[in-house]
């Protein structure tokens, strides 16, 4: 990374650690229901968080397949859990950046193909959270008042963008630009990729699984801090995380989704202290997965020699 990035990345982890520090500071109960946490809460949190990787790696062993490349059961689950590990580690999302360079060097899959079934798939991430935001979204403004209509607008605006380019025929974009031309290559897989009904069904399924399951995650850490929370607030608080990934300029998102928590937790009535302690309570659970297997997993994928068959 260049120094310049290095150096912006770091105003921002210092901005956003002193507004939490002096949130902390002013509110020195926060982590008091910290004391409500059971065993078996955190056995849960981590099971879900397990689910989920295990989820990734499902769409990463399909996503090589239609490429015609066959990871063995290690290989798919192991990629998950060092991407996750990865993340950590490194800004802008260095986790995904070693995940395609081992398809690279053991498997030569190009990485041109590698980041075109991922934009694809991020594409059918985004719709199905904008589709689950905007009923959610609608749901809880009929039973509370505890949203207003900027954010079904946001969310159906988001749905009916990504669902023209399912529909609609898709222009060729050809510039130097690089935004313009990654948003060109994220088009031109989609054309790929889109005709391939199976693959798209098992795509849409392994998004709601994990829509569905990181909204129960939310739902139970709020519950085991002792919150009296419904899971329709739970699942938003959780979509509005998601997007909060677009953001991703820090180490696994640190500091960015604990504010972008805080203040949709805050918005929906569950204290913005509240949501603090439950997105830091999220995060300890993917990194004792990804500080105790991650490492185990780049030890035995190192290991493995090139096929070129």
């Amino acid at each position: 990374m260049r120094p310049a990035k290095k150096w912006w990345q770091g105003v921002i982890l210092l901005f956003i650690g002193v507004l939490i520090f002096y949130y902390l500071f002013k509110h020195p109960g926060t982590f008091a229901p910290l004391k409500n946490l059971t065993f078996t809460s955190a056995l849960l949190l981590v099971s879900l968080r397990a689910t989920m990787l295990l989820v990734n790696g499902l769409l990463l062993k399909d996503s090589a397949l239609f490429f015609r490349v066959k990871l063995r059961p290690k290989e798919w689950i192991g990629l998950s859990f060092v991407t996750a590990l990865g993340n950590y580690l490194t800004p802008f999302s260095g986790g995904m950046v070693a995940r395609a360079g081992y398809l690279k060097r053991i498997h030569d899959l190009p990485l041109t193909k590698f980041a075109v079934i991922l934009a694809s798939y991020y594409l059918i991430v985004f719709f199905g959270v904008a589709v689950v935001g905007l009923v959610d979204s609608l749901f809880i403004m009929k039973t509370s008042a505890q949203l207003q209509w900027p954010l079904p607008v946001f969310f159906g605006c988001v749905a009916g963008g990504v669902g023209a380019l399912v529909i609609l025929p898709l222009p060729l974009i050809s510039s130097n630009r690089m935004l313009l031309r990654k948003i060109g290559e994220a088009l031109e897989c989609w054309k790929l990729i889109r005709n391939d009904r199976p693959l798209i069904l098992r795509f849409s399924g392994y998004t709601f699984l994990n829509i569905f399951t990181n909204g129960l995650l939310f739902f139970i850490a709020y519950r085991s801090l002792g919150a009296d929370i419904l899971f329709s607030h739970a699942l938003m608080i959780s979509l509005i995380a998601l997007f909060s990934l677009l953001v991703n300029i820090t180490p696994a998102n640190l500091g960015i989704q604990e504010a972008v928590v805080s203040i949709a937790s805050g918005g929906l009535g569950q204290g913005v202290g509240e949501g603090l302690v439950v997105v830091l309570l999220i995060r300890a659970a993917t990194m004792l997965l990804a500080f105790t297997l991650g490492p185990i997993f780049v030890l035995v994928l190192g290991s493995r020699k090139p096929n070129r068959t």
